[in-house]
């Protein structure tokens, strides 16, 4: 059985000291792009080390699709689930953002059938299958807390290939 997708309709954002939830699709609309990519801030802070295509990977499968722009925005706080409760979210700063276009997403891929251009394209730490388990990890476990690590890499990974915008 698949893994439940996060929130994709709401989001928390900081502003000002405060934090408020708004409609994704509100926020995606402020920021001029159809949808959000959400990145943990050291991840996002990654992307000041890469060129104009990414790959970025998500657990298991995404909702990212081929031809959709989208906005990356940081994560201050990591959403979490509660066993048997909601999806707390998480808290985006949508004050720093990267846009670009989504060219190729490929769903439930596993960690170590990703490929070396894949990797040379994706974040500077995540440059092969170790990184990427231990990122997936990293990002997935508060959302997850009743898998173990193994048990959340072996869930493979969805991949989104994004050409983006010049800074």
């Amino acid at each position: 059985m698949p893994l439940p997708i996060s929130n994709s309709r709401h989001v928390a954002v900081a502003e000002g000291g405060r934090t408020r939830v708004v409609a994704v699709a509100d926020l995606a609309a402020a920021l001029g792009v159809d949808a959000l990519i959400r990145l943990h801030r050291q991840d996002f802070e990654g992307l000041a080390g890469i060129g104009r295509d990414l790959v970025h990977f998500n657990l298991e499968r995404t909702i990212n699709r081929a031809g959709a722009r989208y906005a990356l925005l940081p994560i201050l706080r990591p959403g979490r689930r509660r066993p048997g409760g909601p999806e707390e979210l998480p808290v985006l700063d949508p004050s720093q953002s990267r846009r670009g276009l989504c060219t190729e997403v490929r769903q439930g891929v596993p960690v170590a059938a990703v490929t070396p251009d894949l990797f040379a394209d994706s974040l500077p730490a995540i440059r092969d299958a170790d990184a990427l388990a231990a990122a997936l990890v990293r990002r997935y476990a508060g959302l997850f807390p009743d898998l173990t690590p193994a048990e959340i890499v072996g869930r493979g990974c969805a991949i989104t290939r994004l050409r983006l915008d010049e800074t």
